[in-house]
């Protein structure tokens, strides 16, 4: 295929403060990750013959002032940036810097973001065209519209800004067929930027499905409910690729629930078995799809860590988010797991709606008792487009659609959800008094010290101290997290 004119650049900004405040030092101690969406875009439309860069600012630690000369030097046709809500004034300040630097660009902004507020957006005039929904196709009638000189008014799957005015294009159907995409443009990053405390270094990530059928009450995830799975002879190609191109150690799949279907799962770890690729990776699950048949297999296959959601410690909370599980599935999971060797982590969550005091000192004494290697805790967020922003709305706990002006304002203070029970300052202390309670048990630190072995695991152990050491004093200062745009600079 010959080589086409228009040129794509793809570029990754800093990831955005969270409801959990951490000075810089210590939100990388917990990681800096690859976009596999723009990497697998990018690899989509090279595929089709258009020239392809990434920039990385936040592997390469640099700012959008500090990538302007990067993008000047190549001279893009067509910048694309993903984001999400939270992420939004980062990404504005990267389109900013775009415009100032190659003001003939396009400038294409999609991800979970676009799919919720384009229109709103598209406000920021620093932005020409949204992709809503999956965006290997749509991006691709964008690139050859560019080059073939064609009008960008009918794309499907779009919003473009006309002036002050906007164009909203039917939605695009969702491709049943995943894979025919190519594996993501590793090629263009280099991996051992990446890092995470718990990860094996390099490590990279993959997805083996797209889609989700649950709808649980806090979750944002907005593009299908329609399951879509990649075959197992290509997932564990990619596996191999990695591990002798890359030298890849670990591998972190991303998908919303890996372990759908036992049938499925047998056949992947014996294909992963078969080609004898030896790699660790770790998995997300729910705790009503594992069982020790399926958890042997993929340990035999090189299964190290599962991740699982179980956010409430009571049923009567757990009914409340629409979670679908139960707290005896839960701890049936989780002893499995321990049992067949593989190191786990735990998902809680802090201040749901109707939530009672009890209810959270219930959830913090359950989530020291099952046995985890680790566990995280969030205060809840009512993100866009969940239930829990509809139910927070109708009941005043955010002043009206607070997202929206959040989008067209380019960033603010991160609204915590305070309810007729709890202060916002009551839940950060009570996130904290659950990290201290996990994290400083006498037999939790026996068990990780006899599990140090090496460097690795004590320097995994110090970064741990680190995080929690930041929690405890945002919860001391009283820190409310604000995410802001400035000149190309800080976030």
């Amino acid at each position: 295929m010959s080589q086409k004119k228009t040129k794509i650049l793809f570029m990754k900004y800093h990831e955005a403060a969270d409801q959990q405040p951490l000075s810089k030092k210590a939100a990388e101690k917990l990681g800096i990750f690859p976009s596999l969406s723009l990497l697998s875009l990018a690899s989509w439309v090279r595929q089709h013959g258009f020239p392809v860069r990434v920039i990385d600012l936040h592997a390469e630690n640099l700012y959008p002032k500090e990538a302007a000369d990067r993008v000047r030097e190549f001279d893009p046709q067509i910048v694309a940036l993903t984001a999400k809500t939270l992420g939004w004034p980062a990404v504005i300040e990267i389109a900013q810097m775009v415009k100032a630097t190659c003001p003939k660009a396009l400038v294409v902004v999609g991800g979970p973001q676009l799919a919720i507020y384009p229109k709103e957006s598209l406000t920021w005039d620093c932005f020409d065209i949204a992709a809503v929904g999956d965006g290997e196709e749509t991006m691709l009638d964008i690139c050859e519209a560019v080059e073939s000189g064609s009008a960008l008014d009918d794309i499907p799957g779009t919003c473009v800004r006309k002036g002050s005015d906007f164009v909203m294009n039917p939605s695009r159907s969702v491709p049943k067929d995943v894979d025919k995409y190519p594996m993501p443009a590793w090629d263009l990053v280099d991996v051992n930027r990446y890092h995470c405390l718990t990860l094996l270094k390099p490590f990279a990530t993959m997805v083996t499905t797209r889609g989700c059928p649950w709808h649980c009450g806090y979750c944002s995830q907005v593009y299908s409910d329609k399951l879509r799975f990649r075959s197992p002879e290509l997932v564990v190609d990619e596996m191999e690729w990695l591990v002798k191109n890359h030298g890849v150690k670990e591998i972190v799949m991303f998908d919303e629930t890996f372990t759908i279907g036992k049938k499925r799962m047998r056949k992947l770890s014996e294909e992963i078995l078969r080609r004898n690729v030896n790699v660790k990776f770790n998995i997300r699950a729910r705790v009503d799809t594992v069982d020790r048949e399926v958890l042997e297999l993929l340990k035999r296959a090189g299964l190290r860590s599962i991740h699982m959601g179980v956010e409430a410690g009571t049923d009567r909370v757990l009914k409340i988010m629409n979670k679908q599980i139960t707290r005896e599935q839960t701890e049936r999971a989780f002893r499995i797991a321990r049992e067949v060797g593989i190191e786990t982590r735990g998902y809680f969550m802090v201040g749901y709606y109707d939530a009672t005091p009890q209810d959270i000192e219930e959830m913090i004494n359950f989530s020291s008792s099952i046995g985890l290697d680790w566990a995280s805790y969030s205060v809840a967020t009512a993100l866009p487009a969940t239930d829990l922003y509809r139910i927070a709305q109708e009941r005043g706990y955010v002043d009206g659609d607070f997202w929206r002006r959040y989008t067209i304002n380019g960033g603010g203070p991160i609204p915590q959800l305070e309810t007729e029970t709890f202060t916002a300052e009551r839940l950060r202390q009570y996130r904290t008094k659950a990290y201290m309670n996990f994290y400083l048990r006498p037999d939790l630190i026996r068990r990780k010290l006899s599990k140090a072995e090496g460097r690795e695991e004590l320097v995994e152990m110090m970064g741990g101290v680190t995080v929690l050491s930041e929690i405890v004093k945002s919860t001391l200062t009283k820190a409310i997290p604000s995410v802001g745009i400035g000149k190309w600079g800080t976030v």
